[in-house]
């Protein structure tokens, strides 16, 4: 696909969801996850996040189930993985489809399985972030040969065999080109030194900023997967008398770029003008996205850099 954004769009669609079905999906993700969705006329059903792994609250998403549930959208969110078994046990049992956004853990694992291998149908991005990079990029991934065929007509235009001019039903062009592949294959080459490589910087933040007070860092593991550390994520505690996007503010004058968190899709304000998510609170996702920011953790970081890092935010917390 020509993005990870297109291979979302292509992966919704191919499932034909439409009006009257539900998609539960986290509210702390990126807008891409959404828009298929809403676009094709299905209604988002939003579920929090966890407050020590960053990702959709698994729990909130099974008591949102519904008889009009089509598809859960599960989103791998900055370095740990879901703990995608009790969805998928559930949507085995109720015969409903899981989507798969695995566009920030290339190369990571669950329960020793990869990620992007658990959807009925998954997406992957090559963004230039990304662990394998394409410049832009992504890929959709399934083992159903009806999805496939539907994710092949959709992602180039619906064009027909044998009547290539006359088209059934609309697509997009969504392709990559072969230059683009060309480069992917080659980052796959590098694929696990790069996994190294920011496991080793997340590892190094850890040291540096164990004793730094008012901060939560992320968890280096969980029963189930060791961080990829795709970003290194930072939430700050209440007691901090300030915010993420002050906090930002001050590290960027000590020469320190870093980027803020999702803002969580209810209160985007797209979907707030639509009538949407109308009195909807999440409040752990709130607090993430007014709270958490991310530093610079780009797999040309060098020790000295982090190092440098970690002095400006221990110096602005303390």
């Amino acid at each position: 696909m020509s993005s990870g954004t297109a291979a979302l769009d292509v992966a919704v669609a191919a499932l034909g969801l439409g009006e009257g079905d539900e998609v539960i999906m986290p509210t702390f993700t990126i807008v891409s996850c959404i828009q298929q969705i809403v676009r094709s006329g299905a209604a988002p059903v939003l579920v929090d996040s966890d407050p020590l792994t960053w990702n959709m609250d698994v729990s909130q998403a099974l008591e949102r189930l519904s008889p009009r549930t089509r598809a859960i959208l599960v989103v791998h969110t900055y370095g740990l993985p879901v703990d995608v078994a009790p969805i998928l046990d559930a949507a085995k049992e109720r015969g409903i489809a899981v989507i798969e956004d695995a566009a920030e853990m290339i190369g990571q694992t669950c329960r020793g399985n990869p990620c992007g291998s658990f959807g009925d149908v998954s997406a992957f991005s090559f963004y230039p972030n990304k662990h394998v990079t394409t410049g832009e990029g992504g890929m959709v991934l399934t083992d159903d040969a009806r999805i496939a065929q539907e994710a092949s007509e959709l992602r180039n235009l619906c064009f027909q065999r044998g009547r290539r001019f006359v088209h059934e039903r609309l697509g997009w062009n969504y392709r990559m080109t072969n230059l683009q592949a060309a480069v992917g294959v080659a980052q796959l080459e590098r694929l696990q030194e790069n996994v190294e490589r920011k496991r080793y910087i997340g590892r190094r933040y850890d040291e540096l900023l164990a004793d730094v007070p008012g901060v939560q860092l992320p968890l280096s593991s969980t029963g189930y997967a060791e961080n990829i550390y795709w970003v290194y994520g930072l939430v700050l505690n209440d007691e901090v008398p300030f915010d993420a996007e002050q906090a930002i503010a001050r590290l960027a004058e000590s020469g320190v770029g870093c980027r803020p968190f999702f803002w969580p899709m209810h209160e985007q304000p797209v979907f707030r003008r639509a009538g949407m998510f109308a009195g909807e609170r999440y409040p752990v996702a709130e607090r993430m996205a007014r709270r958490g920011f991310y530093v610079p953790s780009g797999l040309g970081l060098t020790d000295d850099d982090a190092e440098r890092v970690a002095a400006a935010l221990a110096a602005l917390l303390r």
